[in-house]
């Protein structure tokens, strides 16, 4: 920052330098603690810069009249104390612009506790704590529902699709099943009609992948094998009759095996015929959706794809990588 006129310094063009961004590869790796991050976050600057560094907030902005560059200016009356100024223009711009926190005038630092809590599966009432938000339920829940458009934005750009050929030629085992989600009686003695899911599981690796199916049928279910599932990959399924034929599918682009539950979970001949993952999957879907849904019908897609988000990003801490996909989502 070089001094100007009678010593005063400049207003800084920049959040931070451009060698201190960080590369997104670095960030998905990085592992916050909460006394850690608030140490980082204390003062709304080192909020900005924190943010700035991962690329979730402009580092700069550049004047569409003067294609001059603004300058980063205090401001006692700005909800994040500075907002970007240009001198020759007169215009002001807020520091969060076009990125995810826009529509929002909660502090900054409050909206980082609550990602970092909603991504770490805290409590509500303990993240509502932890970001200042007890007097704002209505607003907690919005932000939860934002986090969980981003995880849905996320599987949309990048679909799970799994399976295909192992690195020593073998096909990728992938187990499949079907179940049915909160189709139970509730309040007055009414029925909801729940919601059929399918889903797939690499048996080593464990990916995964769940969809809302309409029902049953041989059209649904093979339409989402075809959608999810690659070519050359070996299914084992149960003996449901709508996988009658996945063999034959696109001309045999996928081998087969069944094991009959009602005869037995494993089969006796070959331990390898089973589907006790994608089972171990459903269990810790409805778990955690059960803990999350409750009676909102029109919430389950989004409880579900939030669900899988998780599940792809298991392999890394869940916070940093939630950041990575609002970086991507929301390019400055």
């Amino acid at each position: 920052m070089q001094p100007v006129g009678r010593g005063r310094p400049s207003a800084p063009t920049t959040i931070v330098g451009v060698d201190e961004i960080i590369p997104e590869q670095v960030v998905l790796n990085e592992n916050w603690r909460l006394t850690e991050l608030s140490h980082n976050i204390r003062e709304p600057l080192d909020a900005l810069k924190w943010l700035a560094k991962r690329i979730i907030i402009k580092n700069n902005v550049e004047c569409n009249n003067c294609q001059q560059p603004f300058s980063l200016n205090a401001y006692k009356d700005a909800a994040d104390a500075f907002r970007w100024y240009c001198k020759g223009s007169k215009q002001r711009q807020s520091v969060r612009e076009g990125s995810f926190f826009s529509k929002s005038r909660l502090p900054l630092q409050k909206l980082i506790y609550h990602i970092y809590g909603w991504s770490r599966n805290m409590p509500q009432k303990e993240i509502q704590h932890e970001a200042g938000m007890n007097d704002a339920s209505h607003t907690f829940a919005d932000w939860a529902n934002f986090c969980r458009d981003v995880c849905e934005v996320e599987l949309e750009t990048n679909p799970s699709v799994i399976g295909v050929i192992n690195a020593d030629g073998t096909p990728i085992v992938i187990e499949i099943d079907k179940s049915k989600f909160f189709h139970c009686k509730y309040h007055r003695e009414q029925w909801r009609p729940g919601h059929w899911v399918f889903g797939g599981i690499e048996r080593v690796s464990r990916k995964c992948f769940l969809v809302e199916v309409p029902d049953r049928t041989a059209e649904s279910l093979q339409n989402a094998i075809l959608e999810f599932i690659l070519p050359g990959s070996h299914i084992v399924s149960d003996g449901w009759a709508s996988y009658a034929g996945i063999e034959r599918l696109n001309d045999g682009i996928y081998s087969h095996a069944v094991v009959i539950h009602k005869r037995h979970f494993v089969d006796p001949l070959d331990n390898e015929i089973h589907t006790q993952n994608i089972e171990n999957l459903w269990m810790r879907a409805k778990c955690k959706l059960r803990q999350q849904f409750g009676t909102y019908e029109d919430l389950f897609t989004s409880h579900l794809h939030e669900f899988i988000w998780r599940q792809r990003f298991k392999e890394f801490p869940i916070f940093p990588a939630f950041l990575t996909c609002i970086s991507r989502q929301y390019p400055l």
